[in-house]
């Protein structure tokens, strides 16, 4: 990610996709962009990831408890490298 937004919600009230959807409307209209990617804390997502609207929440050790940082997966724009064709 090169661009995110760090949410803060420590309500334990409300469920964590309540939590991340927030983050994501947060981020839009700060930006003007949809987010795709979400890290949260293992604590709060201790499973491999998941998706919820179109955005993939993965956990990372670097998120601490109750933050969600929400922004942009860039993909390299690197060209695949094609195998040589054999002529015949």
């Amino acid at each position: 990610m090169r661009l995110g937004l760090l949410w803060f919600d420590d309500d334990p009230k409300k469920e964590v996709s309540l939590k991340v959807k927030e983050a994501a409307e947060r981020y839009f209209e700060k930006f003007g962009r949809r987010p795709n990617l979400c890290y949260v804390s293992p604590a709060t997502l201790p499973l491999q990831g998941i998706h919820l609207d179109g955005l993939r929440v993965l956990s990372s050790p670097l998120v601490l408890p109750d933050h969600f940082w929400v922004g942009e997966r860039h993909h390299s724009k690197e060209k695949e490298k094609r195998a040589p064709q054999s002529r015949g």
